[in-house]
């Protein structure tokens, strides 16, 4: 009888079994079904995809994107961070960053929460081992290449855990970050002079790196550099420059002041047919930096009226006089839509003595994307004098002689 009741027990115990252990069983096999899932968009996919430059879940490639595409997709971020160059946007309740400099988007980021589910240990297992890793004692980087892209992954050191995953693109990073130090030297300076000048270049970068979209001193990392030429028009230095470029068919860009536009619009005339680019250097030659708001207005609306009275174009282009810019400034010039320019050698040749003089300026610092500062006012012979010499120097090492708005992307006039 006794040994009936424990058979009846031990059965009993058996049909319960299966449904005693059956949640654990199905709760197990979801999560396992969900990690699957999990591991199946982010690791079998996800080079595929960063070959194309895109990410799971979200609209944009890298190719040719600019942050203006995605705030006109998205909005503005709820913040934007200024590191080393370059800015981060982030959309939080999208768990998204998007790196941004002056050439474009280079870097998608994802920091969604299902990532923290996966580790480094998973992904090496999966996609083996990175081209690349990196590491500092919090964190550890896994870069994977993707065609012309990058894929990485930014792991906890502590617990392995994924922190985030980005498509990446190095190249349009390092085009957006190349930014020249200013070359130029002149024997014939001052002391108080060069001190001054020294200061201005040493301040300026800064300004420069934190204003990337609205100011640049120089074009990309490519073999080409832009001609200025500054303080014009006049009736012989400045047509005895366009006559010495049509010579050599190469272009010129001419930053010219209002006022003397006024005095000499054939010249400006003959400088725009000749298929040169014309931009404003404010009316008067005056220290913007030290009027007030409505002078400043003043000295770049009527340089930029006179202009477009001569050749029926609004100049988008404009060089501060002297270089001086401040933040009241550029934020006037930006609202007008006016992109500034600076320059990345200084010829000086309004200091020295020689032709000798400017043409070593450019023989002996010229670099990719630079744009040459020279002057075309009716005191500057010297510079016409040296043109040629620069112009053989230069197309004999192969640099590609351009318009400012080919070397910077941007429309010359507005439409």
């Amino acid at each position: 009888m006794k040994g009936k009741w424990i058979v009846a027990c031990l059965a009993v115990v058996l049909c319960l079994l299966p449904i005693v252990i059956s949640e654990p069983i199905s709760e197990q096999e979801a999560n396992l079904k969900e990690m699957e899932s999990i591991k199946e968009r982010y690791e079998h996919h996800v080079l595929d995809m960063a070959e194309k430059g895109m990410l799971e879940g979200q609209p944009f490639h890298l190719s040719g994107l600019s942050i203006e595409d995605v705030i006109n997709e998205w909005g503005e971020p709820s913040e934007s961070l200024f590191e080393d160059g370059s800015f981060y946007a982030s959309y939080p309740r999208r768990h998204i960053v998007i790196g941004y400099n002056r050439a474009g988007v280079f870097e998608l980021r994802s920091e969604h929460p299902e990532l923290q589910q996966l580790s480094g240990a998973l992904i090496l297992s999966e996609l083996g081992p990175p081209a690349e890793i990196r590491q500092t004692k919090r964190h550890r980087q896994y870069i994977y290449r993707a065609g012309e892209y990058e894929w990485t992954i930014l792991i906890d050191q502590e617990d392995d855990h994924i922190l985030h995953q980005a498509v990446y693109n190095s190249i349009q990073k390092d085009r957006g970050e190349y930014l020249l130090e200013i070359k130029g030297d002149s024997s014939s300076l001052m002391e108080s002079a060069r001190i001054q000048m020294d200061k201005w270049r040493k301040e300026i970068r800064p300004f420069i790196e934190k204003h990337p979209f609205s100011i640049s001193a120089n074009g990309e990392n490519l073999k080409q550099v832009a001609l200025t030429f500054d303080d014009g028009p006049d009736e012989r230095v400045t047509e005895e420059i366009i006559d010495i470029l049509r010579e050599y068919d190469v272009p010129g860009n001419f930053f010219f002041l209002g006022s003397q536009a006024a005095l000499y619009p054939r010249i400006v005339q003959k400088a725009y047919l000749d298929g040169h680019l014309i931009a404003s250097h404010s009316d008067e030659h005056l220290d913007l930096t030290t009027l007030t708001e409505e002078q400043m207005q003043a000295q770049i609306d009527r340089s930029s009226r006179q202009i477009e009275s001569i050749i029926g174009k609004y100049p988008n282009f404009f060089r501060p006089p002297y270089g001086e810019i401040n933040a009241k400034l550029l934020n006037i010039l930006s609202n007008e839509g006016k992109h500034t320019v600076l320059w990345s050698i200084d010829t000086l040749d309004w200091s020295v003595h020689t032709a000798a003089e400017v043409t070593e300026n450019v023989k002996r610092y010229v670099r990719n994307g630079d744009i040459i500062l020279m002057h075309s006012n009716a005191e500057q012979a010297i510079t016409a004098q040296a043109l040629r010499e620069i112009l053989d120097y230069l197309i004999n090492r192969d640099f590609e002689i351009v318009k400012l708005d080919e070397m910077l992307n941007r429309e010359a006039y507005e439409k």
